[in-house]
């Protein structure tokens, strides 16, 4: 099975791919750049260039067929900063194309937390000391992959979860169970 994992960002995403196969995964995760516009054109014609890099930078090395691919969604409770509808448009341009690869599977910021970590956050919890626990926790619990910051780390709990989804054995917690159920797997995955 090929899986991959995807944190999309405007300026820093991970991406994760995982294969397991007779028992064995082999896992690999890396990030993925997109300098800001510059202000030398038009800012709409300077945003669609930075989304579309980043689009071509995270498939690069996705296979044409995939089993699952993994989007971590918007964090609809949180603030809606600036860019929040360029940061959309990213995300359903990436859909759009792993669509045409396989099934994708949408997780939210706090069920990817909950999957990584094995609990939630306290209210009021930082950013920080949030995505410095997944960090911690995902290194620890794939030693042999390179992860090189919290977005790869992301983009690898997602992976993760969806070769779970299809019959990759985890050691997850109940409270890691219950929201890995939670997940609208695509029917594909599901049934």
């Amino acid at each position: 099975m090929i899986v991959f994992g995807f944190d999309p960002s405007l300026t820093t995403s991970g991406v994760a791919g995982l294969e397991y196969a007779g028992g064995h995964r082999a896992m690999n995760a890396r990030r993925v750049t997109a300098p800001a516009p510059a202000g030398a054109e038009h800012p709409i014609a300077e945003e669609r260039r930075r989304m579309r890099r980043m689009l071509t930078g995270m498939l690069v090395g996705v296979p044409a067929q995939v089993d699952l691919s993994v989007v971590e969604g918007p964090a609809i409770a949180g603030k809606f900063r600036g860019k929040a509808d360029e940061r959309a448009g990213l995300r359903w341009m990436l859909i759009d194309q792993l669509l045409a690869r396989g099934p994708v599977a949408v997780v939210t910021p706090n069920t990817r937390e909950l999957l990584a970590v094995g609990r939630g956050f306290a209210r009021g919890t930082s950013q920080a000391v949030r995505k410095g626990a997944v960090l911690d926790r995902v290194r620890a619990t794939f030693p042999e992959v390179q992860i090189p910051d919290h977005n790869a780390a992301d983009a690898v709990a997602l992976a993760a979860a969806g070769a779970h989804a299809l019959g990759m054995p985890m050691t997850y917690s109940a409270k890691q169970i219950s929201a890995h159920a939670g997940i609208a797997w695509p029917v594909k995955v599901a049934g």
